[in-house]
């Protein structure tokens, strides 16, 4: 029982090197060297618990889209939500981000770890933004599937390419002053994604100019770049 215990332990150790290291360089820039150092266990270890780099660097990603499995279920159907939902998990877990570019760059072709189950998690918040529009919170002349995308663009990039970040906006996508006006940012846009929807002024008369509309228009200006 102690000697599966140990065993246990090592493993979960390979794991929490090997996901720092994966992460940083990927599956070919990774050497087992450095995930044994960063363990600080016996590469003979690496290879008794999981067989070799490659089905150690497949075991880290079936474990990281299990555990985002959850986020998939909980995502808001409601749209200006569902950005921040997303917004907020993926700059919660920039390890995730990067495994994400790592495996994008992958060209041999082979299927995806757990692709079948990712399919069927994005399938489902899609159902959800449908379930949304037919009760009038999106609009309903919107590309859901385009709309999908495009939410996952919105929250990924600043994230997954912070070089464009930094030179665009003068600051790094971690620092607290740039995630405080992304995140006003994206409850703007939600607001206006879903505006204009059954049941709005705007809806009812596009051409409505009342003082209440006029008003509404203000306040749903982008937000100042400034601090």
């Amino acid at each position: 029982m102690e000697r599966s215990r140990d065993l246990a332990r090592t493993r979960e150790r390979i794991v929490k090197a090997a996901l720092t290291e994966f992460a940083a360089h990927g599956l070919a820039g990774t050497r087992c060297d450095d995930i044994v150092r960063r363990a600080r266990v016996n590469k003979r270890m690496l290879f008794y618990c999981f067989g070799s780099k490659e089905e150690l660097y497949r075991e880290i990603l079936r474990r990281k889209f299990s555990e985002r499995a959850n986020l998939y279920e909980a995502a808001p159907g409601d749209i200006g939500r569902a950005i921040l939902h997303w917004y907020q998990a993926f700059a919660s877990d920039l390890e995730w981000v990067r495994l994400l570019e790592w495996e994008a760059l992958d060209t041999t072709g082979r299927p995806l770890v757990g692709e079948r189950d990712r399919r069927r998690y994005l399938k489902r918040t899609l159902e959800s933004l449908r379930r949304a529009q037919r009760d009038g919170l999106v609009q309903g002349d919107v590309d859901l599937i385009q709309l999908q995308i495009s939410i996952i663009a919105l929250t990924a990039f600043p994230l997954a390419f912070p070089q464009m970040t930094r030179l665009t906006s003068g600051l790094a996508p971690t620092d607290p002053r740039f995630q405080r006006k992304r995140i006003r940012f994206l409850r703007w846009l939600g607001e206006r994604l879903s505006s204009g929807v059954a049941g709005t002024p705007d809806a009812q008369d596009p051409r409505a100019t009342s003082k209440h509309d006029r008003l509404r228009t203000i306040r749903q200006r982008p937000p100042s770049s400034g601090g």
